[in-house]
Parts: C-alpha cells; structure tokens; sequence
C-alpha cells in the first residue's frame, strides 16, 4: 500500500518564493498547495485539510500575525502544526509569531535543511 504524501499549505505572496520552496519540498515527497492571501489562506487551511501549514507573516491584507491567531480560533484547523516565515528583521519575531499560535518559525532566506527538519520534525507529533 501507498503511503499518503502529507500535505503543507503553503501561504505566501511571494511567487517566486511559492515556486521554491514548492519544488524543494515537492522533492522532498510533500504535495504542495499554495495561497499567495491570508483571506484565501484561511479558506484553503478548512478545503484542502494539510498536515502542516507554512505561513509568511508579513503579506498585503491580513498578515500571518492575524491569519494564525483566526486559525488557531477555528475548530477545523486549530491542531494543524503552523511554521511561521520571516523576513522581518525584529529580534522580537520569533517570539511574536510563537505567541499567535506558531509552533516554529524561520528566517527568510530559508536554510532548506533547518526547515526541512521542522516539518519533519512537527509532521512526527
């Protein structure tokens, strides 16, 4: 029997940083689905039902600060392990991001290894 690919929703309004990460962790044997809003985010976290969520914090509209407080609100997608992406240079961002909600985040550019190791890591709980 097949085993099922885990499933990373992947909220970004970056293209270029869709395609990327995308094809790193496509290879990497995760199926991808990607929303380049928070609005059309929080629908997709409740649609398509991912494992993880990959979640950019700063985004035009609602930011990834409001997106993961309203997800972890939800019912529907409160378990969902969230990583919060930063390019955001406060020293204090983590910290933000671990208060709304985040289980992890990390830095912009992305050190695939580190964030390879923290889905692995979050899809293993």
């Amino acid at each position: 029997m097949l085993k099922k690919k885990k499933k990373i929703l992947f909220i970004e309004d970056e293209p270029d940083q869709i395609v990327m990460i995308s094809l790193r962790l496509e290879k990497n044997g995760y199926e991808v689905v990607s929303s380049m809003d928070g609005v059309e985010g929080l629908k997709m976290a409740v649609s398509e039902k991912p494992d993880l969520i990959l979640l950019d914090v700063i985004m035009p509209g609602i930011d990834g600060f409001e997106v993961c407080r309203r997800l972890r609100k939800d019912p529907a997608t409160k378990h969902i392990p969230i990583i919060s992406t930063t390019a955001a240079g406060a020293d204090d961002v983590e910290h933000q991001c671990i208060t709304v909600g985040a289980d992890d985040c990390v830095r912009k550019p992305y050190d695939s290894m580190d964030l390879l190791t923290k889905i692995q890591r979050l899809l293993e709980k």
